[in-house]
């Protein structure tokens, strides 16, 4: 028998992709918004949802004065060993929650980026070089950092959460649009 009380933490926990905490870390103009998507916070709270905000990859590479980038100028070793590094810190907190019973339900991405896409990812075969304006194509992978997180979990056998891709470069998307489609996503996923 435990002498500790029980308080009111819900035990159960999303990772979120740094820019949707910080727009301020997201390429130049790329933000969709002026500081956090709100909307995509105060659903997690109405769930009782604890909020931990992974590391952004990009702005620890090449800092927040950065080119636009595709996933093809990423996919190189040093930037797979630092993806490599801050997944590993993920999912010891991932494991270190599952050991005291509490429940990752989620991690959230930006479907597009190059880094933290889901389902797409943008590339550019043409990028690289002297600068010039090239058109980024989405491809249908993974971002870096994402490919990375599931390769380490699968190595660690440790069984990651779904994973949820806010379609945050679709511009024919408008906020709202995006936001009810993960309001239904998550309701969806704490019914289960």
């Amino acid at each position: 028998m435990s002498l500790h009380k029980e308080d009111n933490r819900s035990k159960k926990i999303v990772f979120v992709a740094n820019c949707l905490l910080n727009a301020n870390n997201k390429v130049l103009e790329q933000a969709r918004y002026p500081g956090m998507f709100s909307e995509v916070i105060k659903i997690l709270d109405d769930f009782n949802l604890g909020v931990m905000q992974m590391p952004c990859p990009e702005t620890l590479h090449l800092g927040n004065q950065r080119w636009w980038n595709s996933r093809n100028l990423y996919d190189n070793t040093g930037y797979r060993k630092l993806c490599s590094k801050l997944s590993d810190q993920i999912l010891d907190y991932i494991q270190n929650y599952q050991t005291v019973g509490y429940q990752t339900v989620a991690i959230l991405t930006c479907d597009g980026s190059p880094s933290c896409g889901i389902t797409i990812s943008s590339y550019c075969e043409d990028w690289g070089g002297r600068p010039k304006d090239v058109k980024r194509h989405l491809v249908n992978k993974p971002g870096v950092f994402m490919e990375e997180l599931i390769d380490l979990a699968e190595k660690r056998k440790i069984t990651l959460p779904p994973i949820y891709g806010l379609a945050m470069d679709d511009r024919d998307k408008t906020n709202e649009e995006i936001f009810n489609d993960f309001s239904r996503y998550i309701e969806s996923l704490i019914k289960d």
